[in-house]
């Protein structure tokens, strides 16, 4: 680890209280609504001991967000994070263009030990012809009041609807009862991939789940009516399923068990692979510190505690040391509000084992995270222990860096007792930076530009604990404005290097500026791929306002910007999505002017019997599996039996029917032959969608027939 001295910033004693954590967002706070709180003496704290309160709001779909904070605020202010935990925007009210995603908002007081009652209003616009997915977590026993509508999103015919993800543990019968008094509420359950579970059914309705799966419970109107809801579920497990809570945990409570082929499982994605786990439930009538810690000789324990809704708060594997005998304990910590909460309890091998649990909950207000001095040009030995703070990066010491002039930053963390994380935060908690090791090598790094000020240097563990040494050099110089911009070429693209010679973005990171000016309105994709950087564009305006970002949506570590633009100048900023030492990548932009396409509104109706012509682009419909589509709308009159064909020679076609509100009626890949596809089947009268796609990914497109028959 290289060493190096600059700025000697004060000698101290890393002290921390103990038990201090960061407070994870519970309540949630829907795209259109109000909710009311208040700051007070029991309130979370940030960094600067300034009390906050943390909401979590789920968008389902891009679009323009208004936040705005009213009633007796004094001061207070809102600070809205992305997932990841940086700092999207923040202020007295806020409005902006947002994606679609997790995000927490906080209402906090600009001074230690304000106090006073708030008022959060939001008002949310979905971009029109997107399709919703990501939907948030509702669980299968849990009671939620909603607004219809809040998320934008339209059924294909044009009905909006309310839409919950719920996630399986074992086998049951879920019942969904919604009441409202200002409609007539329809409920539907899908599977994930859409296929109806039950037909559109009046409150309560009743459906039977299998185990390990996620379904999508949708919340419409009979009548068309909108207003105010409450959705209950409820669940009763099978008489033979063995996957059920171990117990109902008390205050303080322990347990001896084991996880065996009888357990609860998860079937891991891409692998097929099945990981065993058990689960608690548990109830808090008032707020306090959650403690949960298991301990096994047999294998290491992964905790997960989840909200009522499935959500997860906290996690640990290994934070909590070792026990007298060597074995290894995962803890953790959560201060929680008074609700209905789950604790699962993972075993990192197939066979399982035998494991013991200890719970524990004490009332009382939260202690916030305090940090310790971090002294240029020394390297610090210390150890992550069960007692260290934790903060939403995991287990975690915090350390209060002060820069008195502009320069980098150089940060090293290693250890060969868990697996580092390195995280640089702002004065309010908000993540500039962070790095992950890779690869086993047990040594974090980040290299970062800054202007001065104060920050805080979070040394955390993604999994284990123990001795780690912590290192930091600075080196004092002025950070350049950037004020150039390579010129794009409308249809061309671009390689470069990401690197010392780039610009410097907010984070600290290098970024690289690209400018195009449209002469008309047009459709415009910009695509950044790489195989040594982990992309992150963003659009700006003329004006310097944001219009897109994109991470790795469209793509894995590839970001995707599809965005129709009315004639004028554009910025793009190319960088990776977190710290980086740079690398070779490429920028595309293609454009086609013209009016705005349809996306995935219906590029027009089809009579059954004629053929269709087209070819998929980048000027369709983004579907829901990263795949661009084209819509079109089938209508029988009377029942008839069909023969839809899909054929193309420049992709691998896949044809999907849709019902009138968005449900899966039949979808198909080879059945036409080679690679073509065919549903034939019986439909009754009604209105369809045919979803014309290649089966692949974004990078799939080409020209189609789609052939429509009755028999």
């Amino acid at each position: 680890m290289s060493l190096g001295r600059a700025i000697t910033l004060g000698i101290g004693v890393c002290l921390w209280p103990l038990l201090a954590q960061d407070c994870p967002p519970v309540a949630r706070v829907l795209p259109n609504g109000t909710l009311a709180g208040a700051l007070d003496a029991a309130s979370c704290q940030l960094g600067d001991r300034t009390p906050y309160a943390p909401y979590r709001l789920d968008l389902s779909v891009r679009g323009q967000i208004k936040i705005e904070l009213s009633g007796n605020t004094g001061d207070f202010s809102l600070t809205l994070r992305d997932a990841s935990g940086i700092r999207v925007d923040s202020g007295a009210s806020l409005l902006r263009p947002i994606e679609a995603g997790s995000y927490t908002l906080l209402v906090n007081g600009r001074a230690a030990g304000q106090t006073g009652n708030y008022a959060v209003n939001t008002s949310f616009t979905s971009e029109p012809g997107m399709l919703c997915a990501n939907f948030p977590n509702i669980g299968r026993s849990q009671t939620v009041t909603g607004q219809l509508p809040s998320s934008g999103c339209l059924a294909l015919d044009g009905t909006p609807y309310e839409a919950y993800t719920l996630t399986t543990d074992g086998a049951g019968t879920l019942t969904v009862a919604v009441t409202s008094q200002d409609f007539t509420p329809v409920i539907t359950v899908r599977s994930i991939d859409g296929n109806p579970l039950s037909l559109p059914s009046a409150s309560p309705l009743n459906v039977v789940l299998g185990g390990d799966s996620q379904y999508v419970v949708i919340v419409s109107s009979a009548d068309k009516s909108t207003g105010a809801y409450e959705i209950a579920n409820t669940y009763q497990e099978a008489d033979n399923e063995t996957c059920r809570a171990r117990k109902t945990l008390a205050d303080s409570d322990s347990d001896s068990n084991a996880i065996t082929a009888s357990s609860c499982f998860v079937t891991i994605a891409g692998s097929g692979d099945q990981s065993y786990y058990n689960y608690y439930n548990f109830t808090l009538t008032d707020a306090g510190l959650v403690s949960a810690s298991a301990v096994s000789g047999d294998f290491t324990a992964t905790l997960n505690l989840l909200d009522a809704a499935g959500n997860t708060l906290a996690y640990d594997s290994g934070g909590g040391g070792s026990d007298a005998q060597g074995n290894v304990q995962s803890s953790l910590r959560a201060q929680l509000p008074a609700g209905l909460y789950r604790l699962q309890v993972f075993s990192d091998l197939p066979s399982g084992g035998n494991y013991a649990l200890k719970y524990a909950f004490q009332a009382g207000n939260p202690q916030p995270c305090t940090a310790g001095p971090l002294n240029f040009g020394d390297q610090l030995n210390s150890a992550l222990t069960d007692a260290s703070c934790r903060a939403s990066v995991g287990l975690s010491d915090l350390y209060t860096l002060t820069l008195p002039s502009a320069g980098t930053v150089d940060l090293d963390i290693g250890s060969g007792a868990f697996d580092t994380i390195l995280a640089i935060r702002d004065s309010k908690d908000n993540l500039i930076v962070r790095d992950d090791e890779v690869d086993g090598l047990g040594v974090a790094h980040i290299t970062a530009d800054l202007p001065a000020g104060v920050y805080t240097v979070a040394g955390a563990a993604a999994s284990g604990a123990g001795n780690y040494q912590l290192a930091a050099k600075f080196t004092a110089h002025d950070i350049p404005d950037c004020t150039f911009a390579q010129s794009l070429d409308l249809n061309g693209g671009f390689i470069q290097r990401l690197g010392p010679r780039s610009c410097i973005a907010a984070n600290g990171q290098p970024v690289d500026y690209y400018t195009f000016t449209l002469a008309e309105d047009a459709l415009v994709l910009a695509v950044m791929t790489s195989s040594e950087v982990d992309g992150y564009l963003t659009l700006y305006d003329a004006r310097g306002n944001l219009v897109r970002n994109d991470d790795n949506t469209y793509g894995s570590g590839d970001p995707l910007i599809v965005q129709y633009l009315p004639a004028g100048t554009y910025k793009l900023a190319a960088r990776d999505a977190s710290a980086t030492v740079g690398g070779l990548y490429q920028v595309d932009l293609r454009t086609v002017t013209g009016p705005r396409p349809p996306f995935c509104t219906p590029k027009s109706t089809v009579t059954a019997g004629a053929t269709v012509t087209g070819v998929i682009t980048y000027t369709g419909c983004q579907y829901t599996d990263n795949s661009f589509a084209d819509l079109y709308q089938m209508n029988l009159t009377a029942d008839a039996a069909i023969d839809l064909r899909l054929n193309s020679s420049e992709f691998d076609a896949y044809l999907v029917l849709l019902d009138s509100k968005g449900a899966v009626v039949d979808e198909d890949d080879d059945s036409g032959g080679n690679t073509n596809s065919r549903i034939a089947r019986n439909l009754p009268a009604g209105t369809y969608f045919m979803v014309v796609k290649p089966f692949g990914d974004y990078t799939s497109h080409g020209a189609y027939t789609l052939i429509t028959k009755i028999l």
